[in-house]
Formats: structure tokens, C-alpha cells, sequence
């Protein structure tokens, strides 16, 4: 009895068997593998234009308001122009002033002429009958030359009298008037002394008709420079006048902003007595009778579209309608030159029926880019990527094999296999 009892040590705690996830497993399949784009749009009037003022200003009246409806033509806003105003009152006065001027000048052109067409043939018609004498010759043509003087001298007086009745006329223009009474008078003066030498005169009748010829190549010559027609620095003065009303007029039209067509207005941006600045938008105009579909994308996206291409379209309060669409215009440059405005950079998707379609509902766009059918697939979360390096695990007999693969189109659910496995294999996703 007297051995030792053994003691017995604690059990130990058993450790856990550490679980190994399970990795999953794929198939690889043989279908139709469908590449699309899919991007968010937004119901966008097809004519829409920004409209601005072509000059600096403060705003002085605004016509509508947003969501007024307008017609082509209708002055929508209008910058303060009564200083333009005044301008153009002043500047239609000259032209009138001008104008008359050029009238007048005409008047008296066509007046001289006819005279001188009168004095032409009375010298012609005593040529030819040569039943003149030398005196009597002579002292006709001395007649006819003063008689023009005359006529000369009181037609300048009265245009001197009329520049002074009009007090607004330039100084240098009524100088201009006094120069042509002095320039008559001196002519009066030359005539009267003729037309006494003829009477005093004497002479043979060869000598008599050699002076008449001479009178009669003078006529001939005043008809000459009167069929000319008036002084082109009085015509230059009418056109100079009409482009100063022009150019105002021009001014004045730059200061009021004009509905580029049938519209309604989207938004305002300015009030009255504000300051606008040139060119910078202040009002949007939509025609809201033609809606279609806008969206802003990246270039990479961009690259993948075309003009024709069918879209499909899912409204976002109305998931349960289904629209279709084709892509009508890219950003220019991705266009090939088939684009709209060079500054417009969005896509813009023609809707097949957009009548139920609302001004602003957002819209999910789907574009099929390319299909291939009865091909070799694989879910993307298959695929491993390493260094640049794509290849799949496949499950074989003996274990596992890496293997390169080489793909082809994608989508979100499925990627095309070119090159690397076959139907029916096993894939180990990671």
C-alpha cells in the first residue's frame, strides 16, 4: 500500500481546423456574347440657341419672362439706346441735308444742259443758212454768252441766299456757294465785255463765221462736261451720310436682343438695368415641340459611337417604357466632319416617338457596339490579370494549369475567349 498515485494533467483544447475558402468555379460556355455602351441622358429640345447682345450695355427693358412663348422676329430685351437715338435723328438729318444738295446740283445740271442744247442748235441753224454778217455772228454769240452768264450768276445768288436761310449748314459749305457767285459774277463780266466788243466790232463775214464755229465748239464742250453729271464729291457726301445712318442703325439693332425663332424661353439671366456684356448668353430659346436625347460623355466613350447607330432608351420615372432612338449628331471632333456646331459637345440620340417624352426627364441610353453569337465566354471575374499578363486557372485531372488567354468583346456579364480554353472546361476564379 504505500506506491504513489498518479495525477492526472488537463486535457488540451483541441485547435480549429482553419477553414480554406472555397474559390469559385466556372464553366466555359459557348453564346452570344453582346458589347454595348450604356450612359444617362436627358430629354432635350433638338433647337436650342443661348442669345446674347452683340454690344456692351445696361439693360433698359426686358419683354418676357421664362417660360413665355415667342415668334421669330420678337424683340426680347433691349439695352438703353437713346443716346443711339439722338445719333440717328442727327445723322438722317444730314443725309436729307446731302441728298438735297445732290437734287439741286441735278436740277441745275439738267436746267444748263437743255439751255445749252437750245444755244447749240441756234448756232448750228445760223451756220447753216449763212445769212449771218460778221457783226451780226459776232455779237449772237456775245448775246447767247451773256444771256448764259446771266443765267449763271442769278441761279448762284440763289443758292448763296438759301445756304444763309439755313442756319444748321456747315460754314465751309456756304464758303463753297459765295467762291461760285464770285466765279459768275467774274464770267458776267467776261461776257458783257465780249458782247460790247461785238457790238463795236467790225470784221469780214469769214471772220464772223470762224468766231461762230468757235462759240458753237464751246456749247458743245459745256454740253460735254454737263452730260458728265453733277460733282462726285456731292454724291460721296450723300453715300458718306447714308453709312453714318447705317452704322447707327446697326448699333441700334445690336442693342436689342431678337427671337431667332418660334420658341419658348428656358431661362433668363439678366434684369433691367443690369450691365451686358457682348456676346455673353442671357436668355435660352427651345422650341419644346421637338425633344430628343442629350448627353455629356468622355472621350473614351465618344471613340465608340458613330451617327446611325440604334440606341435604346429606358426613361427613369418610367422604367416600364421602352423607347428607340438612333444617334444623330457626335461633338465635332469625333464626327468626321459630320457634326453640328464646332462648340457643341454633346451627343444628341433622335427619339423614334417622342411625344409622351417630358422637357428635362433623365433617361438611361443603351447603344449595342457589337454582337457575336455561338462563341467561347467566360464571366469577367474569370479573367486574372497579372503584370499585363491575362490567363485563367483551369481545373484539370492533375491539378491546376495557367494558362494565357486572349479575349475578344465584352459586356458586363460576359467576355469573350479568342484563344486559350475550350468548351466545357473548368475555370478557378480567384
Amino acid at each position: 500500500g504505500g506506491g504513489e498515485t498518479a495525477v492526472n494533467a488537463p486535457t488540451p483544447t483541441p485547435l480549429p481546423t482553419p477553414i480554406v475558402p472555397e474559390k469559385p468555379t466556372y464553366t466555359v460556355q459557348r453564346g452570344t456574347v453582346v458589347k454595348s455602351l450604356q450612359f444617362t441622358g436627358r430629354v432635350s429640345p433638338v433647337q436650342e440657341q443661348a442669345v446674347f447682345f452683340k454690344t456692351d450695355g445696361f439693360v433698359d427693358q426686358i419683354f418676357v419672362s421664362r417660360g413665355d412663348q415667342v415668334q421669330a422676329g420678337d424683340v426680347l430685351a433691349q439695352l438703353e439706346i437713346s443716346g443711339l437715338e439722338n445719333q440717328l435723328a442727327q445723322a438722317q438729318v444730314a443725309l436729307q441735308t446731302a441728298q438735297a444738295r445732290l437734287d439741286q446740283a441735278e436740277q441745275a445740271r439738267q436746267d444748263t444742259l437743255a439751255e445749252s442744247q437750245i444755244s447749240l442748235q441756234k448756232a448750228e441753224l445760223q451756220l447753216q443758212q449763212g445769212q449771218i454778217n460778221s457783226n451780226s455772228a459776232a455779237l449772237t454769240a456775245a448775246q447767247i454768252n451773256l444771256e448764259n452768264a446771266q443765267t449763271q450768276l442769278a441761279a448762284a445768288q440763289y443758292e448763296l441766299q438759301k445756304s444763309r436761310d439755313r442756319s444748321w449748314e456747315p460754314e465751309e459749305l456756304r464758303r463753297q456757294y459765295e467762291t461760285a457767285v464770285k466765279n459768275a459774277e467774274d464770267n458776267l463780266a467776261i461776257a458783257q465785255a465780249q458782247y460790247n466788243d461785238a457790238l463795236a466790232a467790225g470784221g469780214s463775214a469769214s471772220v464772223n463765221r470762224q468766231l461762230l464755229e468757235l462759240d458753237k465748239a464751246l456749247i458743245e464742250l459745256k454740253i460735254e462736261q454737263l452730260e458728265r453729271g453733277v460733282d462726285p464729291l456731292l454724291e460721296l457726301d450723300v453715300e458718306r451720310a447714308r453709312l453714318d445712318v447705317q452704322t447707327i442703325e446697326q448699333q441700334i439693332a445690336d442693342a436689342q436682343l431678337i427671337a431667332p425663332f418660334d420658341g419658348e424661353i428656358l431661362s433668363l439671366n439678366v434684369q433691367p438695368g443690369s450691365r451686358a456684356e457682348a456676346f455673353k448668353p442671357v436668355m435660352t430659346l427651345a422650341d419644346p415641340d421637338e425633344l430628343e436625347i442629350t448627353a455629356e460623355l468622355g472621350g473614351e466613350q465618344l471613340s465608340q459611337l458613330s451617327v446611325g447607330q440604334a440606341a435604346d432608351i429606358a426613361l427613369r420615372n418610367r422604367p416600364e417604357e421602352t423607347l428607340t432612338g438612333t444617334v444623330r449628331q457626335l461633338p465635332y471632333a469625333f464626327s468626321g466632319g459630320s457634326g453640328g456646331a464646332n462648340e457643341d459637345t454633346r451627343v444628341r440620340i433622335t427619339i423614334d416617338d417622342a411625344k409622351t417624352l417630358e422637357l428635362g426627364e433623365l433617361a438611361t441610353v443603351t447603344i449595342l457596339l457589337e454582337e457575336k453569337e455561338n462563341v467561347l465566354w467566360l464571366p469577367p471575374t474569370a479573367i486574372r490579370t497579372f503584370q499585363g499578363r491575362q490567363f485563367v486557372v483551369i481545373q484539370t485531372d492533375d491539378g491546376q494549369q495557367r494558362v494565357d488567354v486572349r479575349l475578344g468583346i465584352e459586356s458586363e456579364a460576359r467576355v469573350e475567349i479568342l484563344e486559350g480554353v475550350a468548351e466545357g472546361q473548368t475555370i478557378i476564379g480567384e
